[in-house]
């Protein structure tokens, strides 16, 4: 990897906005996978137009590697758990064993939901175009999970955008049918963040802030 490929989220969202073909317009719900991927998602949004909103995902890591996603979650539901399958494997790890480790990421998703929408209810998927917005992929394991959840409750088209990611990752995510949205792919990618010149973590305060930003501006 050569790099880094972005100044910030904001030159990411704008090199994405550039790649995103013309199709992608404002009938597309764009759907923010946070914290990382509001900020760029909310840009597109923006830019298109049209509706936002979040998904809230946690990756399942390990003890002693909690940034290496294993699998990653939605809710509390089983069609809400994405196993990296290849990681399990690798792992030795059973199904039992990646259930233990998500008794944790599926309370931070309660949690979060609680906290970001304060009551009511996400924007429904069904019958609607929907792109699916992360700041990155090295496993892609967390936006399979999201792109589980979607296709469940009934989206007629999905699409997802990531400035950067590692090649495996869009293989395994063209594979499932999806369309990919990607200016930057690369065979060697050791991290998101060194993708990125400036890469400060988006807090819980920022995202509830721009989600008020945001309904203020789309109401």
């Amino acid at each position: 990897m050569s790099g880094p490929f972005f100044k910030d989220r904001a030159d990411a969202a704008r090199q994405l906005i550039a790649a995103l073909p013309p199709d992608i317009d404002r009938r597309w719900l764009v759907l923010g996978l946070p914290r990382g991927g509001v900020p760029i998602a909310a840009d597109i949004a923006r830019h298109l137009g049209g509706a936002f909103d979040i998904l809230i995902v946690r990756k399942v890591g390990l003890p002693n590697n909690p940034e290496l996603a294993v699998a990653a979650v939605t809710g509390p539901d089983p069609d809400e758990l994405a196993i990296n399958r290849t990681l399990q494997d690798m792992l030795d790890l059973s199904e039992v064993d990646i259930q233990a480790l998500a008794v944790e990421p599926i309370r931070e998703v309660e949690k979060r939901r609680r906290m970001w929408l304060e009551g009511r209810s996400p924007l429904p998927f069904i019958d609607r175009d929907v792109l699916i917005v992360d700041d990155g992929a090295a496993t892609g394991t967390t936006l399979e999970a999201a792109l589980t959840m979607v296709r469940r409750q009934g989206a007629r088209a999905i699409a997802v955008a990531v400035p950067v990611a590692l090649q495996g990752a869009l293989d395994r995510l063209s594979m499932s049918g999806v369309r990919v949205i990607c200016p930057h792919r690369s065979d060697r990618l050791y991290s998101i963040s060194g993708a990125y010149r400036d890469f400060p973590q988006v807090t819980d305060q920022q995202v509830t802030d721009m989600l008020s930003c945001l309904r203020r501006e789309q109401a």
